[in-house]
């Protein structure tokens, strides 16, 4: 693969992929179908997934001693009443409804959600149906995971479709409520287009982030919305505030605030296929869209990442927004225009106080850089080289840091680790443009 983006030879790459026996091409699309993109392991130390309509469960032999074996798992198979197949491939590339994101309620209930708009609890010991929510919506769509919290008794979940930001409640039995006396509530915002890879479909492309836990902070939910240049909103989660006046331009008083997310003029779509980066008062999101490129020679979503950015330019523009607690508002904290996050997710590093992508400099293609970015000022403060091998390409995963700093990611050949303990510094090779800030 290296040898192909080297030599920008798309044609080349797709044959190739095409080939492999272990369905190279599809790996991104095979994932997603067969239910494997979320997982959870659990305070009694168990570990939860999802394989196809499956979900399972793993426990250790001994959860006290780290190098103890795994007990065969136990697993059920969900009700194909459950499932909409029809309604899911109408709205996205995928074929099938499938079981998309997983995750445990604060008061003890596994739960996971599906492409074609299903919430559903599971008792976390016996794998055992307790309930199902079904969205209203003839096109409504869940194309991301979800967020719980520990309000309304632990009960809170927090999860978006392509239309509707949600709350749910999961009670003390498992049952899911979406009255408002039970403390659920809905919100529409800005659903926007139908736009390409990364991008599942319309709607929003982040699964929801809680932001604001202090007793003296606004308690926000966030997300960017569906706009083809999309805005960051953020949604009261708890009680809206006493007085509350919805804001000129939202869909709901339960917004707090949107803010467009404009990364210049030459960049035609901003849209984001992660989840908003939060740490305290700050928020930090990347655009994921390519600029008026050529048409891709494949929908598939690995393709597309691998060749974004490599074998053509890729997407520029990240941003960092700062919650401003007094007005209730965002502030744009600065802007990067010369640098381009192609689909892993991002995350802030509290510690390092900077923003980190996985991706390029604008104009030095098809090489690879982690990219460090000053929270406050957006300058560049670390820059790990990784070049032109797609084995440091993290293919939609998350970023993780130890607490030795060293840097953890997946990616589609395999688990990496950087040991930074044993990186140099060095010079920064090419001047960094300035952050741009309100």
């Amino acid at each position: 693969m290296k040898r192909f983006l080297d030599a920008g030879d798309e044609q080349g790459l797709l044959a190739y992929m095409k080939s492999q026996p272990n369905r190279t091409l599809t790996l991104a699309e095979d994932q997603v179908a067969n239910g494997a993109v979320y997982s959870v392991l659990g305070r009694d130390d168990a570990f939860y997934g999802c394989s196809g309509r499956q979900v399972f469960r793993i426990d250790q032999e001994d959860p006290k001693e780290a190098s103890s074996g795994m007990k065969a798992p136990r697993a059920i198979t969900l009700p194909a009443a459950l499932f909409d197949n029809a309604k899911a491939a109408s709205g996205t590339r995928s074929p099938a409804d499938i079981l998309f994101g997983m995750g445990m309620s604060y008061n003890g209930y596994l739960v996971v959600n599906t492409l074609g708009g299903k919430v559903i609890t599971l008792d976390r010991d016996t794998l055992e149906v307790i309930d199902a929510f079904t969205v209203a919506g003839k096109d409504e769509l869940f194309m991301n995971s979800f967020a719980t919290g520990p309000e309304a008794n632990g009960g809170a979940l927090y999860v978006a479709s392509n239309t509707t930001m949600y709350r749910l409640v999961v009670d003390k039995d498992g049952k899911i409520r979406s009255d408002e006396a039970s403390g659920a509530w809905q919100s529409p915002y800005d659903r926007g287009v139908r736009m390409p890879a990364p991008k599942i479909g319309d709607g929003t492309g982040s699964t929801p982030t809680l932001m604001g836990f202090g007793p003296h902070e606004d308690k926000l939910v966030v997300i960017t919305d569906g706009a083809r240049k999309m805005r960051l909103v953020a949604f009261w989660r708890d009680n809206i505030p006493a007085g509350w006046k919805q804001k000129p331009g939202t869909l709901s008083p339960r917004i707090a605030d949107q803010a467009q997310l404009d990364m210049g003029p030459e960049q035609e779509s901003v849209q984001s296929e992660q989840s908003v980066a939060g740490f305290g008062d700050y928020a930090f999101v990347v655009n994921n869209i390519p600029n008026g490129s050529a048409p891709q020679l494949s929908h598939s979503g690995t393709f597309a990442s691998l060749v974004n950015g490599a074998t053509r330019p890729g997407p520029a523009g990240v941003a960092a927004l700062k919650w401003q607690q007094k007005t209730h508002a965002w502030k744009t904290q600065w802007v990067r225009t010369d640098v381009s996050s192609i689909s892993i997710v991002p995350m802030i590093s509290g510690a390092g106080r900077m923003a980190i992508i996985d991706g390029y400099f604008t104009g030095k293609w098809n090489d690879r850089y982690h990219i460090g970015m000053d929270l406050d000022t957006g300058q560049t403060v670390m820059t790990i080289r990784t070049g032109s091998d797609p084995t440091f390409n993290g293919f939609y995963s998350p970023i993780k840091i130890d607490p030795q700093g060293h840097i953890f990611y997946s990616g589609a050949f395999g688990l990496m680790r950087l040991d930074t303990a044993k990186m140099r510094r060095v010079p920064v090779a090419r001047q960094i443009s300035t952050a741009q800030g309100d």
